[in-house]
C-alpha cells in the first residue's frame, strides 16, 4: 500500500493525516513534514497526527514517532496521536511506549473542529 500525508493548518495547530503503511520506506516523509511544520509555524501549540487511515507500521515508524515527540517537546508543542487504530495502541503497549506517548486524560477538546468531526474514546494527547 502506498503512503501519503495530508497537512491542514490553523494559526496554532496542525493536523497531519496519514494514509497507508508507515514503515522504513515512508517514515522520513512523516518526520520531514512534522519538522517543517515546527520550523515554519513558530506559533504552533498543537500538532495532531491523525492515524484513522493507517494500515500498518513497523519499528522504523516507532522510531520516527519518538523523533517527532522529541522535536515537539523541544519546540514546546503538544503532540497528539489521534484516531489511533487498535493495532497502534497494541504496538505502543507491547513496546512499553504507550505511557510515553498517551496521557491518561482523553483529549476531548483537543483538536480544532476544522480538523475533526468528532472525538473518539481512542484519542488522547501526548506527553
Amino acid at each position: 500500500m502506498t503512503f501519503s500525508v495530508n497537512i491542514t493548518t490553523t494559526p496554532q495547530s496542525a493536523c497531519v493525516r496519514l494514509t497507508g503503511d508507515l514503515d522504513y520506506e515512508s517514515v522520513n516523509e512523516l518526520v520531514t513534514s512534522a519538522s517543517r511544520l515546527l520550523a515554519q509555524h513558530v506559533d504552533l501549540a498543537d500538532l495532531h497526527l491523525d492515524f484513522s487511515e493507517l494500515a500498518f507500521l513497523d519499528s522504523a515508524a516507532l522510531s520516527g514517532l519518538l523523533l517527532i515527540h522529541r522535536r515537539t517537546t523541544h519546540s514546546g508543542v503538544e503532540l497528539h496521536l489521534d484516531h489511533r487504530p487498535p493495532f497502534l495502541d497494541r504496538v505502543l503497549q507491547v513496546t512499553g511506549l504507550f505511557e510515553h506517548f498517551v496521557t491518561s486524560d482523553v483529549d476531548a477538546a483537543g483538536g480544532d473542529s476544522a480538523f475533526f468531526d468528532q472525538t473518539t474514546s481512542g484519542e488522547a494527547g501526548v506527553r
